[in-house]
């Protein structure tokens, strides 16, 4: 299940057994209040819901006889080194090799109290976190069944947690039907009311003696959005575009008002030559007709060339080997050919493209013929 914040107002805990073939023991939990239980997998269908509210908060119990409990003292150690170098003893300590087991420690921060650590198969952990999965759960804290005894000055407590057995002690638990005589010898056995283990595993809610979901098999959990937080970035991204809206309208607003002012200057000077002139744009087309008549403008020139390499495409066998325009605007160019007949291709394209032309022959020591020609509109 998706979850933000977890609350213990509304919440599940379920004790697992040690085989599968007993049955998972619930219990639904309201406002730090146990307000109904049951055995089995339909919690939800008992409880007459269809799923657990988004915010409930799920523990997980593990059986005693499955999660080992070790206290372990390092009075000349800080808390926080004490507590790694106790993980670290429990692993090495095992009977199965120290990276197929997991150890989690308690949050004692006083280095005069031995620190608790619950220790576990990573098997275990894998399939109860799988287990869960399957019925829709992502548990949210997992406590070892002996923490919810609370534990006499002397010998021992007795209860019953997930149809099993179990006992504790002020620095030992285990199941009962793996207590051996020479643990016990005569030390007093209390046996704990059902409501005593409830009333525990309520308030290991909001402060478990011990949180197995550490480390390696940490519950993930999604970042809470933070509303204000978001607001700020909306509002700073609108500001943030509403000025670079109105910086690029100022730039078009400047753009405009400079190219204004360019009409009216060059409106101005078009003015001098040609007085009933009225718009920049109409202004520069009367005086580029005026220079071509000329034989002078950037059409004079450009308008000549064009024709003539136009007209060469149909003629390649013809070279262009000079080009250049006289003051009065002449475009004068050589062709080359090996055939006049291709230098007379080009000039009758010229001609037909309405330019008036002259042409000079001659013939190159290579024995090429050559055409000195001017062209002009």
């Amino acid at each position: 299940m998706g979850r933000g914040r977890v609350s213990s107002r509304d919440a599940l805990i379920l004790f697992l057994p040690e085989t599968a073939e007993r049955p998972v023991r619930w219990m639904r939990v309201i406002d730090s209040a146990l307000v109904q239980s049951g055995e089995g997998a339909n919690w939800l269908a008992a409880c007459g819901i269809a799923a657990l509210p988004d915010q409930a908060r799920v523990l997980l119990v593990p059986p005693a006889a499955l999660v080992t409990l070790h206290w372990m003292a390092y009075p000349d150690l800080p808390a926080r080194q004490g507590r790694a170098a106790a993980r670290l003893a429990v692993l090495a300590s095992g009977l199965v090799p120290a990276d197929q087991l997991f150890a989690a420690a308690d949050e004692n921060d006083d280095p005069s109290t031995p620190h608790l650590i619950a220790l576990a198969s990573r098997s275990d952990m894998q399939h109860w976190l799988l287990w869960a999965q399957h019925h829709g759960l992502d548990p949210d804290i997992i406590v070892p069944a002996p923490l919810l005894i609370e534990a006499p000055e002397k010998g021992f407590g007795r209860a019953i947690i997930g149809g099993a057995s179990v006992l504790r002690a002020q620095d030992m638990a285990m199941p009962e039907d793996m207590a051996l005589p020479e643990l016990i010898a005569d030390a007093p056995i209390v046996d704990v009311a059902p409501g005593m283990v409830e009333g525990r595993a309520i308030a290991a809610l909001d402060r478990p003696p011990l949180d197995m979901r550490q480390g390696d098999f940490a519950k993930r959990v999604r970042p809470a959005l933070d509303r204000r937080a978001l607001q700020r970035i909306a509002l700073w991204s609108g500001m943030i575009l509403l000025l670079l809206l109105a910086t690029s309208l100022i730039g078009l607003a400047r753009q405009h008002s400079e190219a204004s002012r360019l009409d009216r200057d060059s409106l101005a000077l078009a003015q001098q030559i040609l007085p009933d002139a009225s718009e920049a744009a109409q202004a520069q087309i009367e005086l580029e007709g005026r220079l071509a008549a000329r034989g002078a403008g950037g059409r004079a020139f450009t308008a000549p060339v064009a024709a003539l390499l136009s007209a060469m495409q149909d003629a390649p066998g013809v070279a262009l080997t000079t080009l250049s325009r006289d003051a009065d605007g002449m475009v004068r160019a050589t062709l080359a050919s090996a055939k006049a007949e291709d230098i007379n291709i080009v000039l009758l394209a010229l001609q037909a493209a309405g330019f008036t032309i002259t042409a000079t022959p001659s013939q190159d020591p290579g024995g090429r013929t050559l055409a000195e020609i001017t062209v002009h509109a």
